[in-house]
């Protein structure tokens, strides 16, 4: 058998790392795509354990507040029919801004939790002043009533008056052990 010649060595080594090149560049791209996304993946989940961190270094405090909150909810007896009253305090709080309610419905009381939830709305007709008026009073009213729809269009008669509709929803607490600390404090869901 012949030795190979220098040229032959060099047409060997170069047929060899185009080869090797050849192998590398089929096998790099795949793994570079799964290093990305696992790369992405741990950035995400580290990102996920410091939100984490932070949520439960706040618990504390987002506890705290929650019974403030329902601290300030009303207490209805079971079995009261509480639309009346939410109609009349809606009603009372209207006539104080000089807003006129021109129709009012009261809606089916919806279990929401341990809360319960309804909804009052009325057609209504007043001056931008008083309207403004009778939100910020609702807002700032017993029980936090809640504005959930709002329109308002220019009333028919004109003068600077107002007319449209309004959702308020009220949320209140049924029986007189509602709001105790031990069933609300402690509860995992």
């Amino acid at each position: 058998m012949k030795t190979p010649t220098s040229r032959e060595w060099m047409l060997a080594t170069a047929a060899v790392v185009l080869l090797a090149a050849w192998g590398t560049f089929r096998w790099i791209p795949p793994r570079r795509d799964e290093w990305r996304r696992w790369s992405r993946a741990r950035v995400e989940a580290q990102h996920r354990q410091q939100e984490y961190t932070r949520l439960l270094e706040m618990r504390p405090r987002l506890e705290q507040r929650l019974l403030d909150l329902r601290a300030r909810l009303p207490v209805y007896e079971t079995g009261r029919d509480v639309s009346s009253e939410l109609l009349r305090s809606l009603e009372r709080l209207a006539a104080e801004h000089g807003v006129s309610l021109l129709r009012r419905d009261a809606g089916k009381e919806r279990e929401v939790r341990d809360l319960r939830q309804q909804a009052v709305t009325c057609q209504w007709e007043a001056n931008l002043s008083g309207l403004v008026r009778l939100l910020f009073a609702l807002q700032s009213a017993e029980g936090m009533p809640d504005v959930s729809q709002l329109s308002i269009n220019p009333a028919p008669a004109g003068g600077g008056m107002l007319r449209g509709t309004m959702t308020v929803e009220y949320l209140y607490f049924r029986g007189s052990a509602a709001r105790t600390p031990e069933k609300t404090a402690g509860r995992e869901d």
